[in-house]
């Protein structure tokens, strides 16, 4: 089973920024060795488009991944280590339909 990972940081204090950075990455390596097919991307300069228009967006979402995991429990077990939640980040985690 397919599963999106959407990203949404926390408020890391400037001075921690780069730990946290180096344990994302550690965080994704932990999740391919162990097997976990990830893909994914961080994105910066977002928009946002309505019926009204385009707009400037400084949103929360900085990433997205698409993990397979046996179930939504395992996938859901996935996110209890990534570093960005002592920060108040947060991961939404939604299955992939078949289209």
């Amino acid at each position: 089973m397919k599963f999106m990972f959407i990203y949404r940081g926390g408020d890391v204090p400037p001075e921690k920024t780069q730990e946290n950075v180096e344990h994302l990455w550690k965080w994704i390596g932990d999740l391919k060795s162990q097997g976990y097919e990830t893909q994914g991307f961080a994105g910066y300069g977002r928009h946002t488009v309505t019926s009204e228009g385009v707009t400037d967006n400084s949103g929360d979402v900085f990433g997205i991944s698409i993990i397979e995991a046996d179930s939504m429990e395992a996938a859901l077990t996935l996110t209890k280590n990534w570093p960005e939640l002592q920060y108040g980040g947060k991961i939404e985690v939604f299955e992939s339909l078949s289209v």
